[in-house]
């Protein structure tokens, strides 16, 4: 009886494991993503950047009691080094209108819990998620997708919020 409990066992975790998206999968979702939120710990910094499509958040800004105001520099991939002039966003709809600018049919939002956002003191990922749940849900209409990296940057699951 024993053996066959175990041999079940096996068998359920083998199915589960099968279950979740594969490696593919996750990378084909995120490419899908119109922008990219990657909430990650930036040390001796507090200006977030924009490169591309993806908006590096430093998790410091998710800690503090009030997102705003949010300093946001753009960044042309090319040239990442390169000072650019620093915006700042005081509100919900600012941080939307100013994603909206480059990427004007913004309807599938990835949001990346980096693993180093959980260096951050005061740091936690359900509060992070809430508050950028909450921003996104303003959008009026499109998604939001929960993805995780590694200290690699390698993403390793995914889970659509809305």
């Amino acid at each position: 009886m024993k053996k066959f409990a175990l041999a079940l066992l096996a068998a359920l975790s083998v199915f589960f494991m099968a279950c979740g998206p594969s490696k593919l999968q996750i990378q084909e979702q995120s490419s899908m993503c119109d922008v990219m939120i990657e909430v990650r710990q930036v040390l001796n910094d507090s200006i977030s950047l924009f490169v591309g499509n993806t908006f590096y958040l430093n998790a410091k800004q998710i800690v503090a009691d009030e997102m705003y105001p949010l300093l946001v520099s753009t960044r042309d991939p090319a040239e990442i080094e390169k000072p650019t002039a620093t915006n700042v966003l005081n509100n919900d709809e600012e941080f939307l209108n100013y994603l909206r600018r480059v990427s004007p049919q913004m309807v599938q939002v990835g949001l990346v819990i980096g693993a180093s956002a959980a260096n951050e003191i005061g740091f936690e990922e359900s509060d992070a998620v809430a508050k950028m749940t909450k921003l996104f849900q303003k959008m009026g209409g499109g998604s939001l997708i929960l993805f995780h990296d590694n200290a690699d940057g390698e993403l390793v699951d995914m889970k659509k919020l809305f």
